[in-house]
């Protein structure tokens, strides 16, 4: 199957980004980026995308001319598929020096706080990052050895927060650019009232480095290669190159399979405890805000009938509509909303509660 296809069919049934959207696309310059962009570019004028794409190139400054290449190959390459590109750069080793930080996490923050800043003055709702299905087996496998948590067993998810909870302020390091000159910081333009981001979105996650690659080959589309990938003294690049090869060869070959359904259950039941916790948090709101607010589950399908069953009961105590039941039929129909392609739709629950759809939530109230 063609890249294209598969991102597309990820974007429609998990609804990773709201058609018409304005999106940023983090852009390094690697095969992986530059996959990421091509594709949204096919798909960015299909009537149930629109997508409004802009890209961005963080140069961290560790690579000498191999970063200056990189980001020439960046401009030249949104300039030939008529993308808005957001350049900056970093200072990352004397960031890193002055945080107590390796170089790596150092270069994370900062690009993290740079597509934030971008985000914002672009107006984008979404930042969508390149990660694809072997990024998050590799993931799953480094957090195994390291010992990790049930949660930590997720990987890298579909989608993501774009700014990182307790962490350092970096935005002063970064400098912004503009056709390669150091500029002031990019402020919103007059007129825009840009809100927050929606967060990161990973429209390639599910797939494999070996698809990206063959897509860039029938695409006949050059892309910059990263020499540091190849250094296997860094803990990621040893797992990559050593271990997932000797695994595959000596212990099981479908080993990336079985790593990979992992983190899907992982992430299912993640989701489930999470969803559970926040209509019990709802609950106890209720009163207050007079409704009651579900997230759609973005994976695992629907809540469970019994799931429902359960929050039904709780908030027919709290408003006191205790005179009726709730048949299975009803709680048949409430679980449909919460299917992928239902949208604005409406239904009546025993005692003068009613269910409603809106966007990514499904709404609890009382009856008009």
């Amino acid at each position: 199957m063609r890249l294209p296809i598969k991102v597309a069919s990820a974007l429609r049934a998990r609804k990773l980004i709201e058609p018409g959207a304005r999106v940023l696309v983090a852009l390094s310059g690697g095969p992986d980026s530059v996959a990421l962009l091509l594709c949204l570019v096919e798909l960015a004028r299909k009537r149930d995308l629109r997508l409004t794409l802009v890209a961005a190139h963080l140069n961290h400054r560790l690579r000498g001319r191999s970063a200056e290449r990189d980001q020439a190959f960046c401009r030249k390459l949104c300039a030939k598929l008529n993308v808005e590109l957001c350049e900056a750069r970093c200072q990352t080793l004397r960031l890193a020096q002055h945080l107590k930080r390796s170089k790596e996490e150092t270069a994370r923050l900062a690009r993290r706080a740079f597509l934030a800043h971008a985000a914002r003055v672009k107006d984008c709702r979404y930042v969508a990052v390149a990660h694809h299905a072997d990024d998050r087996i590799e993931t799953v496998l480094f957090r195994l050895c390291r010992g990790t948590g049930f949660s930590g067993l997720e990987g890298i998810g579909w989608t993501g927060p774009l700014t990182l909870a307790g962490v350092p302020a970096v935005d002063t390091w970064i400098e912004w650019l503009r056709k390669g000159k150091v500029v002031h910081e990019p402020l919103l333009p007059p007129g825009v009232a840009s809100g927050e981001p929606e967060g990161v979105v990973r429209p390639l996650l599910g797939c494999t480095r070996a698809e990206v690659l063959d897509y860039l080959t029938l695409k006949r589309q050059r892309f910059c290669t990263d020499e540091t990938n190849f250094d296997t003294r860094i803990p990621r690049n040893a797992l990559r190159r050593l271990v997932l090869p000797a695994l595959e060869k000596k212990v099981h070959p479908g080993v990336r399979s079985a790593l990979w359904r992992l983190a899907e259950e992982a992430q299912v039941l993640a989701e489930r405890r999470a969803w559970r916790r926040g209509w019990l948090d709802g609950v106890a709101a209720l009163e207050s805000r007079g409704f009651l607010a579900l997230p759609v589950p973005q994976a695992g399908g629907p809540p469970a009938q019994e799931e429902l069953a359960d929050m039904v009961r709780l908030v027919r105590a709290v408003w006191r509509t205790q005179d009726s039941e709730v048949s299975s039929r009803h709680l048949h129909a409430l679980r449909t909303l919460f299917g992928r392609s239902e949208s604005n739709k409406r239904l009546s629950l025993s005692g003068g509660i009613v269910a409603e759809r809106r966007k990514h939530e499904v709404w609890i109230r009382k009856g008009k």
